[in-house]
């Protein structure tokens, strides 16, 4: 034993710029057993106010189609069309449109807005349950903003973070739907901070996984299918 603890302590002096988000699992009634301070830790050169807490987790089990969303979300425009584009990926996924909203349901929390120069733009909670009726995956145009909206209305989105293969985001041209490249960086660097704070796992598309779009592509039909099958864990102090 003490060997081993030698080797995890050599792996993580190696790893130092990494950093890792633990969990513990809780049965529901852990309330009644007491809380402690939670335990601060990091593996990085963060500040002390930015460290991450210790999160206590439940299992939650989804058994219909979860949702997709797409972080960097400048991308999920492009990735969602191109996802769309083979007749067979009919079969398993699909995708609400964003819809003209008035300002009279601009509050509503069943209608997640989404940012527009022109007239304002959301997507309805009632469309996306239809595709989760569809037996099929919704791919959404919903920035991380939304993802705790859509837990507390018992819908659990897929999270998919894709990481840039270098500080310029050249191999995101394809896919960029009219967007810079300098505006892309500026968001993967926003959203790197909003993955860590979300209340639900996500998945992380390496930079070493693709090298060309259909790549790219291929890989992120891979890894919702794959993350479909696996459990769902939440923070769920964060959704009440």
């Amino acid at each position: 034993m003490a060997l081993e603890q030698n080797q995890c302590r050599r792996k993580f002096c190696k790893k130092t710029s990494e950093r890792v988000r633990l969990i513990k699992a809780v049965a529901a009634n852990y309330r009644e057993i007491g809380s402690s301070s939670p335990v601060l830790y990091t593996l990085s050169n963060r500040h002390e106010e930015q460290l991450i807490p210790f999160s206590l987790v439940q299992m939650v089990g989804v058994f219909s189609k979860r949702p997709v969303v797409f972080s960097p979300s400048i991308l999920s425009r492009g990735i969602i069309e191109r996802l769309l584009q083979p007749a067979e990926s009919g079969l398993d996924f699909n995708t609400c449109h964003p819809e003209p909203v008035e300002s009279c349901v601009r509050q509503d929390k069943s209608v997640f807005l989404i940012d527009s120069t022109d007239q304002p733009l959301g997507i309805k909670l009632q469309s996306i349950q239809e595709v989760i009726n569809q037996d099929k995956h919704c791919l959404l145009q919903l920035g991380l903003n939304h993802v705790e909206n859509l837990l507390k209305q018992s819908i659990y989105p897929i999270i998919i973070y894709i990481k840039p293969k270098n500080k310029k985001g050249r191999k995101f041209r394809k896919l960029l739907s009219g967007h810079r490249e300098e505006d892309l960086m500026e968001a993967c660097q926003m959203e790197e901070l909003q993955l860590e704070t979300l209340p639900v796992m996500f998945s992380t598309v390496e930079p070493n996984a693709w090298s060309s779009t259909d790549e790219l592509l291929a890989v992120i039909r891979s890894t919702i299918l794959s993350q479909q099958s696996t459990m769902v864990w939440l923070e769920q102090e964060r959704l009440q």
